[in-house]
């Protein structure tokens, strides 16, 4: 299985009663010299919805997190903007069933829950950067702080 497999499946473990709604997005690393693309690191960003609360959290999903964190908080709100539809959610039953929800009722609770193997930069960096956004940054790093 890969990362984001596993790292789905540990958020599934730790919000059992939630639905979710994910997209794979992926970041475009550019020399900044020339301009030329060197990488794209893929992630994935995951609505949580607390249905009984009416609450939403949002899951980030990324094999390894540098710079580009500066990136996330308006990723955050990006993908919630784009969540204000109406839109089709798998809920946890045995059939499979879809039904639809309305995201308009849930609220935003600022909880962003980050899924990586490894951070290069700084937590606390990562945690203050979301802070601003008046967003709470939740850790599950596996491996922490490593050097490149």
């Amino acid at each position: 299985m890969d990362v984001f497999g596993i790292m789905t499946t540990k958020i599934e473990s730790e919000f059992p009663q939630c639905s979710r709604i994910h997209a794979d997005w992926e970041f475009v690393l550019t020399d900044k010299k020339t301009g030329e693309v060197k990488n794209n690191k893929k992630f994935r960003i995951m609505a949580i919805h607390d249905t009984a609360k009416k609450h939403q959290h949002i899951g980030v999903i990324i094999p390894d997190l540098s710079n580009e964190y500066v990136q996330l908080p308006d990723l955050v709100e990006k993908f919630l903007a784009e969540l204000q539809k109406t839109v089709e959610a798998s809920v946890g039953n045995e059939t499979g069933a879809k039904k639809s929800l309305d995201l308009s009722e849930f609220k935003f609770t600022g909880n962003v829950y980050l899924y990586t193997d490894k951070l290069l930069v700084s937590e606390d960096v990562i945690q203050k950067h979301f802070a601003k956004s008046n967003m709470h940054l939740h850790s599950r790093v596996e491996k922490k702080n490593l050097s490149l």
